[in-house]
């Protein structure tokens, strides 16, 4: 049980290392996915055809 007279004073200088290095190692591991989702998605079919339709001649009166 804590005594009355027993007061710890807040933290004055606060640790900045453990949340820099959770943002650093979630940017590495989007980089990663972003990387690694790319080269799995690239199989080599980059070419795309496209196909438009002919007009005839009953299209225009």
């Amino acid at each position: 049980m804590r005594e009355r007279d027993d007061f710890v004073p807040p933290e004055q200088r606060a640790s900045t290392g453990l949340p820099l290095s959770v943002m650093l190692l979630s940017m590495l591991t989007i980089i990663l996915y972003l990387i690694v989702g790319g080269v799995i998605s690239n199989n080599g079919s980059g070419v795309v055809a496209v196909y438009v339709p002919q007009q005839t001649d009953a299209e225009h009166p």
